[in-house]
C-alpha cells in the first residue's frame, strides 16, 4: 500500500481538501517538489480543479499495484516511492545448442553408360575387325574402332567401344625407364627386364605411378574420341608364367595373392577413370573356361569391378590347328563358363578365331555352325555377343546362321543319352555335338533347316552344330 493509502481518513481529506483549495487559484506544491506557478485567470481556475480530481482518482486506482515504499514525512509522497527499481535478473545457464547437422550431400550425377541392345531373343553380334563400312555387309550390336562411329549412321544403337592393352609399355625406351624408374618394370630371376610374346616390357602393375599413368591414358583415349567404353586386353598377363621363369618385383616373385591385388588395383584405377562408360576385361583368368574354372571367385570377383568380360578364346586359341577341337570335357567348360558370367546381366563378347589365312569353305563352314550353336548352347542374360574371326575376313558377316530367328531360350541345355547337347528355344532347337564319334538325334517332331528342308531326324558328325526352326 502506497503512503498515500497508509493515512488516517482524518489525514485523507485533509489531503482532499488541500488539494481542492489549490484549485481556488492558490499556490500548492508538485509532486517534483518545485513551485507552480500563480493561477490568476478563472477559466484556468475550473481546469485546475478538473486536473486535481482526475489526478485524485487515478492515484486511488493505480495505488494498489505500485510498490510500497517507506511513509514520508512530507504531505505529498515522493515520487521515489513510485520508482522503485526493479531487481536485477539473474544471470541463467544459456543452454549448449545442439551441433548443426549438415545435410549429406548427393554424389555427383553420372550419365548413363549406353549399353549394346538386348541380346535375349536374338544371335548377338560384335566384331573387332571392320575396318570400313564399304567392306562390311552384316549387322552388329559393337564395333571396336573408328568404324563404330560410321555404322552408327545406319544402327543408332550401336556401341563404339575402343581397346588398349594394358600389360607392357616402354619398348622404345626400356634402358631409360630400367634406369630412372626400376620399379615401374617387372624383371625374371636374373634381374632382366621380364618381356612379353612381342618383346615389350612388362609392367609392374602394382606401382601406383603405373596406374595412374595406364589409367590417365585410358581416360584420355576414350573420352577425348567419344567412344562408349573400352576393351581392356591382357589383364594380368605375364604375371604369372608357367612356361618361363616367373616375375620379380626386385627380389621377389609374385605370388598369387600380389598378381590378385596388382589386377584389382589397376581395374580401380581405370574405374576412377571412367565412372560413366564401359569397360570390358579380357585377360588370364577371363579368356577361356580353363582360365576361369582355374579361379572362379578370382575371375567374378575381379570382373564385378567391369562392366563385362571378353572372353578371347572362345572353343579354341587362336594359335591352334585349323582341325584342332577341343575335348567334350574342354568344351563343356567353356559353355558352363558362358553360362555362369552371362547369367548376371553383364556384357559378355565372345571370340572364335582361326588364324590361318587359306582354310577350306567346308573347313570354315564347319566352325562356323558350331561355334554359333555353342554359342547359343550357353548364353544367359540379355546381353552376350559373338565374333567369328577366320583371320580377320568378312566374307561370312552376313551368312544367314548370325541372323537365325531363333528366339529366347525355354531351357538350360542338357546332354541326350547319345551325346548330344540340346536346348529348346522358343523358335526352334540347337543342338551340338562335341564328342569325337558321329552320332545320331531323334527330334521327336517336325524341325525346319535353316535352308528350309523339314527333318524328324538328323546324324551329326563330330564336333559340329546344328540350329532348326520350328516349321
Amino acid at each position: 500500500m502506497c503512503s498515500v493509502c497508509r493515512q488516517t481518513p482524518e489525514r485523507r481529506s485533509q489531503i482532499t481538501d488541500h488539494r481542492a483549495q489549490s484549485t481556488d487559484g492558490r499556490r500548492w506544491a508538485s509532486p517534483v517538489g518545485s513551485l507552480g506557478s500563480a493561477i490568476q485567470n478563472p477559466k484556468s481556475k475550473i481546469q485546475n480543479r478538473l486536473a486535481g480530481l482526475i489526478g485524485l482518482v487515478l492515484l486511488a486506482a493505480g495505488c494498489e499495484g505500485l510498490p510500497q515504499s517507506a511513509p514520508a514525512e512530507s504531505v505529498f509522497p515522493s515520487p521515489v516511492a513510485f520508482v522503485t527499481a526493479a531487481p536485477l535478473p539473474e544471470a541463467t545457464a544459456t543452454p549448449t545448442p545442439e551441433p548443426t547437422v549438415e545435410p549429406t550431400l548427393p554424389p555427383p550425377t553420372v550419365a548413363p553408360k549406353r549399353l549394346p541392345i538386348d541380346s535375349t531373343a536374338a544371335i548377338g553380334l560384335w566384331s573387332s575387325r571392320i575396318t570400313s563400312t564399304q567392306t562390311f555387309t552384316g549387322v552388329v550390336d559393337l564395333a571396336q574402332g573408328p568404324v563404330g562411329f560410321d555404322l552408327r549412321n545406319s544402327n543408332l544403337a550401336l556401341v563404339a567401344l575402343t581397346s588398349r592393352q594394358v600389360y607392357y609399355g616402354y619398348a622404345d625406351s626400356v634402358s631409360e625407364v630400367a634406369a630412372s624408374h626400376p620399379d615401374w618394370l617387372l624383371y625374371d630371376k636374373n634381374k632382366k627386364v621380364a618381356l612379353a610374346a612381342n618383346g615389350a616390357p612388362l609392367l609392374n602393375i602394382r606401382n601406383d605411378d603405373v596406374r595412374r599413368q595406364v589409367a590417365d591414358d585410358v581416360r584420355r583415349l576414350v573420352y577425348d574420341q567419344g567412344y562408349d567404353g573400352i576393351v581392356l586386353e591382357g589383364v594380368g598377363a605375364g604375371l604369372i608364367r608357367s612356361a618361363s621363369p616367373p616375375v620379380y618385383t626386385g627380389t621377389t616373385a609374385f605370388t598369387e595373392q600380389q598378381r590378385r591385388d596388382a589386377v584389382e588395383g589397376l581395374l580401380r584405377s581405370i574405374r576412377a577413370a571412367l565412372p560413366d562408360k564401359l569397360i570390358i576385361v579380357g585377360g588370364y583368368a577371363w579368356e577361356d573356361g580353363a582360365a576361369f574354372n582355374a579361379r572362379v571367385s578370382e575371375a567374378q570377383d575381379l570382373a564385378s569391378l567391369a562392366d563385362g568380360v571378353h572372353i578371347t578364346q572362345f572353343l579354341r586359341a587362336p594359335y591352334s590347328g585349323t582341325l584342332e577341337f577341343k575335348s567334350e570335357a574342354n568344351w563343356k567348360r567353356d559353355i558352363d563358363y558362358l553360362a555362369s558370367i552371362s547369367r548376371d546381366g553383364k556384357i559378355v563378347l565372345l571370340t572364335t578365331a582361326l588364324d590361318a589365312a587359306d582354310i577350306p569353305a567346308d573347313t570354315l563352314r564347319q566352325w562356323l555352325n558350331y561355334s554359333v550353336a555353342s554359342y547359343l548352347m550357353g548364353k544367359n542374360g540379355p546381353r552376350t555377343y559373338f565374333q567369328f574371326d577366320p583371320a580377320g575376313s568378312l566374307h561370312l558377316a552376313a551368312d544367314p546362321v548370325l541372323s537365325a530367328p531363333i528366339g529366347a531360350p525355354l531351357e538350360a541345355y542338357a546332354k541326350l543319352d547319345n551325346g548330344v547337347y540340346r536346348r529348346l528355344f522358343a523358335n526352334g532347337i540347337v543342338l551340338v555335338n562335341p564328342t569325337d564319334k558321329t552320332q545320331e538325334a531323334d527330334l521327336g517332331g517336325d524341325y525346319r533347316t535353316l535352308s528350309g528342308d523339314v527333318v524328324q531326324k538328323v546324324t551329326m558328325s563330330s564336333d559340329t552344330g546344328l540350329i532348326l526352326l520350328k516349321p
